[in-house]
């Protein structure tokens, strides 16, 4: 049975596909920092998005075990609707932690090559690095059928150069932070955006711009509880949260947004 929740205003009929999920953050299992803090609570939180309307889940990886899991996760039987979508499509030079900066690059040329053998739409990841990120992908774009930039945080600038190039953009709370953001947000066509949660990173603060315009609620505590959401820790139920944002900053009705950005994921990621 899907865990109860809170709504006010939207209909359960809407329907969502989180384009950028980490559904194999060991926070979803109760551990943080290494740390075993609650039980896993795997089950609840999908079941949770899944009574919020989430269709389909594309699980995203920022490293080869990571995306393997993904891989794993996506094919289980509990799974069998989700999408899997490899991160390593783009890293970005804030991560230098990761890897080099040279090495980025050259690996970045590498997935070109890969989207190009399999005609696959590709998922980047841009931070910090506009300007040579565009340029890659002015001069590979014949090579791959289309993508995403997820998790966008750029200007309105940067956006109107990425939809130029025929790319959609993903919105979630990190792209909702402030005023700067919520313009650059309100300038993309609602036809070039997709929508996602990032979790558990990226939820939505009360100090981010426009939080205020959150309708819906999950009941939450501090410490974890059988039920319940955990603080501070985002979730795929939370998109709702999201939609509600965008919809009242643009002045959109949220089910007609709600059904363009379903579509266009769709469209572009799952076009069998």
């Amino acid at each position: 049975m899907a865990v109860p929740i809170v709504r006010a205003c939207l209909p359960v009929t809407m329907r969502f596909i989180d384009i950028g999920v980490n559904l194999t953050d060991p926070m979803f299992r109760g551990i943080y920092r290494g740390k075993h803090k609650h039980p896993d609570d795997f089950e609840d939180v999908v079941l949770r998005a899944i009574d919020s309307g989430v269709q389909k889940f594309m699980i995203t990886g920022g490293s080869l075990q990571d995306s393997t899991d993904a891989l794993a996760l996506a094919q289980t039987d509990g799974e069998g609707e989700t999408s899997t979508t490899n991160q390593l499509i783009s890293r970005d030079f804030d991560r230098l932690e990761f890897c080099p900066k040279e090495t980025q690059l050259k690996f970045f040329e590498r997935q070109f090559e890969l989207a190009e053998q399999t005609q696959l739409p590709m998922f980047f990841h841009c931070r910090n690095a506009h300007a040579q990120f565009l340029q890659a992908v002015k001069q590979n774009r014949k090579r791959f059928v289309n993508g995403v930039v997820h998790s966008f945080t750029g200007s309105k600038e940067e956006a109107a150069a990425l939809i130029a190039q025929g790319l959609y953009i993903g919105i979630n709370g990190c792209s909702l932070k402030t005023e700067a953001n919520v313009d650059a947000m309100c300038s993309i066509p609602s036809d070039k955006m997709m929508i996602e949660t990032d979790s558990p990173w990226c939820g939505i603060k009360n100090s981010h711009a426009g939080a205020r315009h959150i309708r819906t609620t999950f009941p939450t505590k501090k410490a974890w509880e059988k039920g319940h959401c955990v603080k501070d820790r985002n979730e795929p139920c939370h998109i709702m949260q999201v939609l509600e944002v965008i919809a009242a900053l643009r002045n959109e009705d949220p089910n007609l947004l709600a059904d363009t950005l379903y579509n266009n994921t769709m469209k572009v990621f799952f076009r069998d």
